[in-house]
């Protein structure tokens, strides 16, 4: 129904439905009008893995600039100085002088050995430090949220 009032439709507007196919060939396989008559057999290569792979692959430059933006730390650690360590030293200090007790303290709390809760205060700093960069970076145990 819906084709036969299209084609009414465009009889009375005057569009011709067979512009593609000048030639009023009948088409069955797919192809164009224009190649049908002068189609030749065409025979594709079986796909390999390796050139999948070639296409795939990321080229060195590539994988340079991936390591770049994933690790913020490559950005500055060529610009690093004396000043910023001795900053980062009086930081690191005060902030260990605080967590490694804090840490400890919460591990016991929890029924486990201290060592656990020296894990959890460095380890994660450690991972961050590669993939963020902060002035102040506390990861761990914490009393920021009790239970109510």
């Amino acid at each position: 129904m819906a084709t036969k009032l299209g084609h009414s439709l465009a009889k009375v507007l005057g569009i011709k439905l067979n512009y593609r196919n000048p030639t009023g060939e009948d088409l069955s396989r797919g192809e164009s009008v224009l190649s049908s008559s002068t189609a030749d057999t065409y025979v594709e290569e079986e796909p390999r893995t390796i050139d999948w792979i070639r296409d795939v692959a990321p080229t060195g430059r590539t994988l340079l600039l991936r390591a770049y933006h994933t690790f913020p730390f490559v950005h500055w650690i060529g610009r690093y100085n004396l000043q910023w360590f001795t900053g980062d030293m009086v930081a690191g200090i005060t902030v260990g002088c605080v967590v490694v007790p804090q840490s400890m303290a919460y591990a016991k709390l929890a029924q486990l050995d201290p060592q656990f809760g020296l894990y959890s205060s460095f380890m994660g700093v450690l991972i961050y430090w590669f993939f963020a960069t902060s002035k102040d970076i506390t990861i761990g145990v914490c009393a920021a949220a009790r239970p109510a």
